[in-house]
């Protein structure tokens, strides 16, 4: 995959996620989610734990998010 279409993926993933955010905070405020296709795919104590369910699930491609649910 191309190093621009990754950022511009990552760019959708990201505004897409903040949209959803309000919503996320209620069931999921505090963890660590993988965010990828415009859905929480997984929820973790830790961000290790996140990141290395996104390497397993999605490998290193970067186009997932690994990111703390939580108010800006």
């Amino acid at each position: 995959m191309a190093i621009d279409s990754i950022r511009d993926r990552v760019l959708r993933e990201m505004q897409t996620f903040r949209l959803m955010l309000p919503d996320m905070l209620v069931e999921h405020r505090g963890k660590w989610v993988v965010f990828r296709d415009g859905a929480v795919q997984s929820v973790h104590s830790t961000e290790a734990e996140a990141y290395q369910a996104g390497l397993v699930a999605f490998g290193s491609d970067g186009a997932h998010l690994v990111v703390q649910v939580q108010e800006e």
